[in-house]
């Protein structure tokens, strides 16, 4: 089986046909910050190519993303793990070595669906794996609206970066909770000169703004996330194109840190 052969399987909860989950394979490759120079054109932070790369991971299976300072990190999902019930919960936390919390439903609305496995490899510049740990994510979903996703790393392998620009911030029983909210303008390598003045200077000093060249066409997508971190681990609360505000989403922080 090639590569593309085990991408297809993995991603075999996506009911698309196998040439369009090919082509999404190549656009995650090409658009997807994975070692290549150019790609992202701003210099991205660990925590906005952790995003990405979870992001990646969550939706299509697997995915490879740079950290931006010496070396990569390569994850995968294990869909063998995945289960519907919560009360497996001790099982990912012994497989893990993770002290992890997780509810069975937000006060918004958002309910349990299943949860996973990641494990994930860092590398060096070379692409030399030098350590691995295993992590979790949970899937939420509500009638009408767009999923969310909850990533759960060791803290000692998460580096999200400066937090300075975050898009908000509060600090609740001790936890700091961080949201941003980040716009990513995808367009095709062919209209890389066609970017207007206000893009460019936007990309170059909007800290929320990110242009990625390599997509079939012009496209934004928002993504809000919530970072913090308790126990020993950190988590990352994901959605896209949501119509949540940012305190809808550190309220949700504020659930998990009461579950624990």
């Amino acid at each position: 089986m090639n590569r593309n052969d085990e991408y297809i399987q993995s991603m075999s909860r996506i009911k698309l046909s196998d040439d369009k989950k090919q082509q999404m394979i190549k656009d995650l490759s090409e658009v997807s910050p994975i070692r290549k120079e150019g790609t992202m054109k701003k210099k991205m932070g660990v925590r906005k190519t952790v995003i990405i790369a979870a992001a990646c991971v969550m939706i299509f299976g697997i995915t490879a993303a740079a950290t931006g300072i010496v070396t990569g990190v390569v994850s995968h999902n294990r869909p063998d793990t995945r289960t519907s019930d919560l009360g497996d919960l001790e099982k990912i936390e012994d497989e893990t070595g993770l002290d992890l919390t997780a509810v069975e439903s937000f006060s918004n609305g958002y309910k349990f669906d299943h949860m996973e496995i990641e494990e994930s490899t860092t590398q060096d510049d070379d692409f030399n794996d030098i350590d691995s740990y295993k992590g979790a994510y949970f899937e939420y979903q509500k009638d009408g609206a767009s999923e969310v996703y909850v990533n759960a790393d060791p803290a000692a392998f998460v580096d999200y970066g400066d937090f300075e620009d975050a898009t908000d911030h509060r600090t609740y029983k001790g936890v700091e909770i961080y949201f941003n909210y980040d716009e990513y303008l995808f367009i095709p390598s062919s209209e890389v000169d066609l970017l207007t003045d206000e893009e460019l200077e936007r990309d170059e000093n909007d800290p929320h703004f990110f242009i990625s060249d390599g997509g079939d066409e012009r496209e934004t997508s928002f993504v809000s996330s919530v970072l913090f971190t308790i126990d020993g681990v950190s988590y990352d609360i994901l959605a896209f194109d949501t119509d949540m505000t940012g305190d809808e989403m550190m309220d949700m922080a504020q659930e998990i840190i009461d579950a624990r």
